[in-house]
C-alpha cells in the first residue's frame, strides 16, 4: 500500500500541466471527435491516435467534462495498474522479497511516471505488454485454452492501444526460437510441451486477426502512412544513450554506473539461476526488437516506444539487489538491501524532479500571458507559426491567434495594429535533436521566413523553460 501511494502521489503531482504538442493533437482530433467511429476510422497526422486510449479519453471527459487532468485519467489508471501487475507477475517467478523492489523502483521511474501522466497509450503499452507476457509464460507452461485466450486477447489490445506493442509479440517468437534450437541441439533442458508451440501459433493468429478487425475503419490510411516512413542514416548512438539514461536514470553518473552495472550482471545471473526461461524472456524482450528498430533505421525513433520493456530491465536491477544481499549475514540484509535501494532513488532523483516540476510545452501559460496583457482585436495582433498555432487556439479563450503561412501574409494582417505578439514552441527543426530526423518537422518556407524575421525583430518577452521551450515575442509599433 506504501508503494502505491508513492505512485500515487507521484503521478498526479503534476497531472494538471498544459497539454504538449502529442497530447494536445491527439486530443483535439481524437479524444474530442464527434462520434465513437470519428475515433475509430481517423488516423490523420502519422500514427498519432492510439485508438484505444482515444476512446477511453473520450469517455474520460464526456463522463467528468473538459480538462487536462479527465484527458489523462485513463493513462493515470493504467499506470497504476502496471505497478500491480508487476508486483503479481514477478512475485510468481521471483519471488515476493524482489517483486517489491521491482515494483518501488517502477513506482519512482520517472520515465514511467512521466508516461503515466501523458495523455496517450504508452502506460497502457506497458500495461499490456506485462499482462502479455505474464499470460505467455503461463500458457507455456499449463497450456490451457483459458490462458492462451488471454493473452491473444491482450496481445490485441496492447496493439490497439499502441502499434508498438508488436515489438512484444517479435520478442516472444524471439523466445521460442531459441528456446526450440536450444532443445534440439542439446545446448538447453529446458522443455516445452511441442503442443504449446501450436498453440502459440494459433494464439498469435487470433490476436492478429483481432487486430486488424479493430484497425479495419483505419487500415487503408494506417498503410499509406506507411509508406511515407523514410530510411535515414542519421546517427542512433544519441539515442541509445538517452534510452539507457531515460530506463535507468544517473547511469551515466560515477555513482550510478557503479550500481546498475553490479546490479545488472548479479541480477541476470541470479533469474537465470533461478528460473532461466525467465531469463532468456527478459533477454529477448529487450534487444531483438531495440536491434530490429535501430537495423531499420526508421525516421520515427523515440524512448517511450521501448517502455515496455522498462519493468523488466528494473526487475533485473532489483533481482541483483537480493542476490548479493545473499552473499551477508542474516542481520545486515535488509540494511544492504535498502542501502542499495536508497542509492538507486538518490541516482534518479534529478530525473524524477524534473518530471515533477518541468512542464512538458506551456501552450496554456503562453496563451494566458497574452490575455491577461490586456490585448484588444483592434490594436493587437497574436500570431503564430506553422502546426504549433493550431494548439496554441487551442487554449485561446479570449483571442484570436493568426496562423500566417508567409511574412508578406503577416504584414498584410498586422496593417494598423499597434501591438504584435508571437507565440513560438520548439518545433522547428534546427530546435530539435541531431539524432532525429529533422525533414518530418520542417515547416513551409514561408513560416521559416515569418520565424527568421521575428527573432531579428521582435523583443524576447516571456520564455517558458519546458522541455519543449515556449517563447513569447512581442513587437510594439
Amino acid at each position: 500500500m506504501s508503494i502505491m501511494l508513492v505512485a500515487v502521489i507521484l503521478r498526479c503531482w503534476n497531472l494538471n500541466q498544459s497539454f504538449w504538442w502529442d497530447e494536445i493533437w491527439s486530443t483535439m482530433t481524437y479524444a474530442n471527435a464527434p462520434s465513437v467511429w470519428s475515433v475509430m476510422s481517423n488516423l490523420g497526422y502519422y500514427f498519432n491516435n492510439h485508438i484505444l486510449y482515444s476512446l477511453m479519453a473520450r469517455a474520460s471527459l464526456r463522463l467528468f467534462g473538459e480538462g487536462e487532468v479527465f484527458a489523462r485519467l485513463p493513462a493515470l489508471i493504467m499506470g497504476l495498474l502496471g505497478i500491480v501487475v508487476a508486483f503479481q507477475f514477478f512475485r510468481k517467478y521471483l519471488g515476493e522479497y524482489c517483486a517489491i523492489i521491482c515494483t518501488l523502483l517502477l513506482a519512482i521511474s520517472a520515465f514511467h511516471v512521466d508516461h503515466s501522466t501523458e495523455a496517450r497509450g504508452y502506460s497502457g503499452l506497458a500495461l499490456f505488454a506485462l499482462l502479455s507476457s505474464s499470460c505467455f509464460l503461463k500458457a507455456l507452461s499449463s497450456n490451457t485454452i483459458k490462458e492462451w485466450s488471454l493473452y491473444a486477447l491482450s496481445t490485441a489490445l496492447g496493439c490497439y492501444i499502441q502499434v508498438f506493442m508488436i515489438a512484444v509479440c517479435i520478442a516472444q517468437l524471439f523466445f521460442l526460437i531459441i528456446i526450440f534450437i536450444g532443445e534440439r541441439s542439446g545446448f538447453s533442458n529446458q522443455h516445452i510441451d511441442p503442443k504449446a508451440y501450436r498453440n502459440f501459433c494459433r494464439a498469435l493468429f487470433c490476436a492478429t486477426i483481432v487486430t486488424l478487425l479493430l484497425y479495419a475503419p483505419i487500415l487503408p490510411a494506417y498503410l499509406a502512412n506507411m509508406g511515407k516512413v523514410r530510411l535515414v542514416s542519421v546517427s542512433r548512438l544519441p539515442f541509445l544513450m538517452n534510452l539507457l539514461n531515460t530506463m535507468l536514470p544517473g547511469i551515466q553518473t560515477l555513482t550510478g554506473g557503479i550500481v546498475y552495472g553490479i546490479t545488472g550482471c548479479w541480477g541476470l545471473y541470479g533469474i537465470f539461476k533461478k528460473d532461466s526461461l525467465l531469463g532468456i524472456y527478459i533477454l529477448t524482450i529487450i534487444f531483438p526488437p531495440l536491434i530490429l528498430y535501430l537495423a531499420l533505421n526508421p525516421m520515427f525513433m523515440f524512448e517511450r516506444y521501448f517502455i515496455f520493456a522498462l519493468p523488466f530491465v528494473l526487475l533485473v536491477v532489483s533481482s541483483g539487489i537480493v542476490v548479493l544481499s545473499q552473499y551477508l549475514p542474516e542481520r545486515c540484509k535488509t540494511g544492504f538491501v535498502f542501502l542499495c535501494v536508497l542509492v538507486v532513488s538518490s541516482v534518479q532523483m534529478p530525473s524524477v524532479k524534473t518530471v515533477l516540476t518541468q512542464d512538458r510545452q506551456n501552450y496554456r501559460e503562453a496563451v494566458q500571458y497574452v490575455e491577461h496583457a490586456g490585448i484588444s482585436q483592434y490594436s493587437d495582433l497574436v500570431f503564430s507559426i506553422g502546426y504549433a498555432g493550431e494548439h496554441f487556439k487551442y487554449y485561446a479563450h479570449n483571442s484570436s491567434i493568426a496562423l500566417p503561412d508567409t511574412l508578406q501574409e503577416l504584414f498584410v494582417m498586422a496593417t494598423g495594429k499597434r501591438r504584435l505578439w508571437c507565440l513560438i514552441t520548439a518545433w522547428l527543426p534546427t530546435l530539435r535533436p541531431p539524432y532525429e530526423d529533422r525533414a518530418l518537422y520542417a515547416e513551409k518556407a514561408g513560416q521559416h521566413e515569418i520565424y527568421d524575421y521575428v527573432k531579428e525583430h521582435f523583443n524576447l518577452k516571456k520564455q517558458y523553460n519546458s522541455k519543449f521551450p515556449v517563447a513569447i515575442y512581442y513587437l510594439e509599433k
